[in-house]
């Protein structure tokens, strides 16, 4: 319907542009370009007039023209479209960056279209489509608001539902078949993974950073408590490029207790510096990072590897339980599917049992946010991040790996 009103506009009017955004440019942003293609296809004979341009990315009729751009943080920016349709709006990463740069556009007579299936995953906080849903039903905005139910379309009934939906998840059957606006905007059925009640009375144990020279020198380093000449730490890493997700590392002594982290938007070269400085401060701790072929924990890797980091720790062997180190050449953890589902339980228990004590908000913040769906494995919500989870379970577990005294830790507790 969209893609026929945007043909209708450029087709039937002068100096008419249309974007069409989607959420990448192959093959979305082209899949909207195709469907105007086919309905100028089938219009009749006498109606047709040749298209220029006629590319795959872009239609043109005389002085009006079809343009499909990928929802980049840039797209749109500085345009003069007549008309702009977001398909998928709920999955575009910079929904709300493309709007608020296409807003003088619309504000000066320009239209535009945000249609969607909606993601169950995503608290309506946190999703800027339904928020503007909500905003276009209470008439708080421009908008006017279209919820279109799975039964609209003859031929569809309960018999067609269930067996269309025979292999879904129920949270996909919630967000692609929903039957009220309700429906649509809920939040699938969860509950808290980690217990609000531990989360709650941790937050009594956040501190204020202490001024600190590493962190003069690198601000996304907080230190908490000074190292101890003789102490033994550990340390985990879970890195980022900087882009998309912060990196996050914890430092922990042999009491669970966090003596320092660091959060930040950071190149994963500069990840690596930080790892390295607080590994050495805190009495070269035993230290492990998310690794893998490449992105981060392959940059990671590598710069530890020219840093000379000291103390880092082997691969994880995950073909036998208990899990043991791997003591080979290989060294960092990668986080397999069987690894993970054990260390996010060990810190379910660690949280519960007041085992760690984490002092940063931001932490604490995450751990709430932390859901489990109906039906589903423990998962971060859409809109949520997990980085604080990734680094102190890996820290976690890595601490039942100090030596202690002439003995060395090298299995622990496990769930099937």
């Amino acid at each position: 319907m969209a893609c026929a009103y945007a043909y209708w506009k450029a087709k039937f009017h002068d100096n008419v542009k249309v974007l069409m955004l989607s959420q990448a440019e192959d093959p979305e942003a082209y899949d909207l370009i195709s469907k105007c293609v086919f309905i100028d296809d089938n219009i009749p004979e006498w109606m047709r007039s040749p298209r220029d341009p006629d590319q795959r990315g872009s239609i043109g009729f005389d002085t009006s023209k079809i343009q499909a751009l990928p929802s980049t943080d840039r797209a749109g920016r500085s345009t003069d479209a007549t008309l702009i349709v977001s398909d998928e709006w709920e999955r575009h990463p910079y929904a709300e960056i493309n709007y608020g740069a296409l807003r003088p556009t619309i504000s000066t007579g320009g239209q535009f279209i945000g249609l969607s299936t909606a993601d169950p995953l995503k608290i309506v906080s946190h999703s800027f489509f339904k928020t503007r849903f909500v905003k276009a039903t209470a008439g708080e905005s421009g908008f006017f608001p279209v919820f279109l139910p799975w039964h609209i379309r003859p031929g569809r009934d309960e018999k067609w539902l269930a067996e269309e939906t025979k292999d879904m998840p129920s949270w996909q059957k919630q967000g692609e078949y929903p039957s009220t606006v309700q429906e649509m905007l809920a939040t699938l059925k969860s509950r808290p993974f980690f217990s609000p009640e531990a989360i709650q009375n941790m937050r009594s144990g956040v501190r204020t950073p202490i001024p600190h020279e590493l962190s003069k020198k690198f601000p996304s380093v907080r230190i908490y408590k000074l190292s101890v000449v003789g102490e033994k730490y550990c340390l985990a890493n879970d890195p980022s490029e900087g882009k998309e997700d912060p990196h996050v590392i914890i430092v922990i002594d042999k009491t669970g207790d966090e003596v320092a982290e660091s959060r930040g938007k950071t190149t994963a070269d500069e990840c690596a510096l930080i790892h390295d400085e607080l590994v050495r401060y805190y009495n070269n701790a035993l230290n492990v990072w998310e690794t893998g072929p490449g992105g981060a924990g392959g940059i990671v890797s590598n710069k530890l590897d020219i840093l000379m980091t000291p103390n880092r720790c082997p691969s994880m062997n995950t073909s036998k339980r208990p899990f043991t180190l791997d003591y080979g050449e290989k060294l960092g953890w990668w986080t397999s599917k069987s690894l993970w589902e054990v260390l996010i339980w060990e810190l379910e228990e660690a949280v519960r049992l007041y085992q760690i004590v984490p002092r940063s908000d931001e932490c604490l913040d995450e751990f709430e946010s932390f859901q489990v769906p109906e039906g589903e494995q423990p998962q971060k919500m859409r809109g949520g991040h997990d980085d604080y989870i990734d680094a102190w379970m890996r820290a976690w577990c890595l601490k039942k790996f100090l030596h202690i005294g002439n003995m060395t830790v090298e299995s622990f507790k496990y769930r099937d």
